[in-house]
């Protein structure tokens, strides 16, 4: 925001200039959004999750109506309640924001017009908005988070936005505990809305984040892994310890699994946490299974096939899980 103090503006009511209506058709609004602040992304178990922001929206646009006489005088600053009361006098290109949970909690606001007849809109504010979660990879997934900006009153021939990408980006230092943003992008594009058979002018500030997945490796990944590795041991013991480690084991695949499924909500697809869940489940259940088996055999008498077999099976298990594994990973990944 600009220090300089506001100008007094001469009272124009009556001065064609402060028309209401675009300067051109279209007239041309460049947006440039920074990103201060990610403070927060809805529980990936919440069915309509949400994210907090805070931004910093720049707009600019070209309108001669407001021009001054003397090129030379200083522009005109009005801030806070005085820059709204001016806007409500001159055309501007009406921001909404399209999927905001609810109004946004505006902190600061700036309004200057130039001599040439620029003017330029400054604008702090704190939002909660809708997110469209994509958990395929969960918990190694990265998201695209969307604030959508459009004029609720002109359509794209009479505004149209163009990307501003020397005000557009965000504050490398913010971080918060479970995301990290790793870039931000605008995209100019056009909706048709169900209220209107009219097309407007679109504004995509697009955050793109990656989750910090350190919490779900230490207390869901790293704990079941061990326990996948002390099943696969099993293979060394008697055949009759075999299907209580089994037991064990699968007892604790289930309390994990259902850890997991709280942490998500009814998602139509599977998720990488649930491919792990998966694999264990077949791990757990062969070696039941494969015991039974080598057991089977040792009582037809054929004790040197049931060793055979049971040797085979020390490897086909780890390396049968782990194609699995990386199979549902490279697809989930594409």
């Amino acid at each position: 925001m600009s220090d300089v103090a506001p100008a007094r503006a001469q009272d124009t009511s009556d001065d064609p200039a402060t028309a209401v209506s675009p300067p051109r058709r279209p007239t041309e609004v460049a947006a440039g959004t920074y990103l201060i602040g990610l403070s927060e992304v809805s529980e990936p178990s919440d069915p309509f999750p949400t994210i907090d922001v805070e931004v910093f929206l720049n707009l600019t646009w070209q309108d001669p109506r407001l021009a001054f006489t003397d090129a030379n005088t200083p522009p005109l600053v009005f801030q806070e309640e005085e820059a709204r009361e001016k806007l409500s006098e001159i055309w501007s290109p009406d921001i909404e924001i399209q999927n905001e949970v609810e109004q946004r909690q505006t902190e600061s606001v700036e309004l200057t017009i130039f001599p040439d007849g620029k003017v330029d809109y400054e604008e702090r504010f704190g939002a909660t908005l809708n997110a469209e979660l994509d958990l395929r990879r969960f918990p190694f997934d990265r998201q695209a988070l969307d604030m959508e900006l459009q004029s609720f009153v002109w359509d794209r021939s009479e505004m149209t936005f163009v990307a501003n990408a020397a005000q557009t980006g965000f504050d490398l230092d913010f971080d918060t505990p479970e995301w990290t943003v790793t870039g931000v992008e605008a995209v100019i594009g056009a909706r048709r809305e169900v209220r209107d058979d009219r097309e407007f002018s679109s504004y995509i500030f697009q955050v793109r984040a990656q989750r910090h997945a350190g919490h779900y490796l230490l207390r869901f990944m790293l704990p079941l892994f061990f326990v996948m590795g002390m099943t696969w041991l099993a293979f060394w013991e008697a055949l009759g310890d075999r299907y209580r480690i089994g037991f064990f084991a699968l007892l604790t695949v289930v309390a994990t699994h259902g850890f997991v499924s709280r942490s998500l909500p009814r998602l139509e697809y599977p998720t990488l946490a649930d491919m792990v869940l998966i694999v264990c489940y077949l791990a757990t259940t062969a070696l039941v299974v494969l015991s039974l088996a080598v057991r089977k055999i040792e009582a037809s008498g054929d004790e040197e096939r049931a060793q055979k077999f049971d040797r085979w099976t020390r490897w086909l298990l780890p390396v049968t899980a782990l194609a699995i594994f990386a199979v549902s990973a490279l697809v989930l990944w594409n």
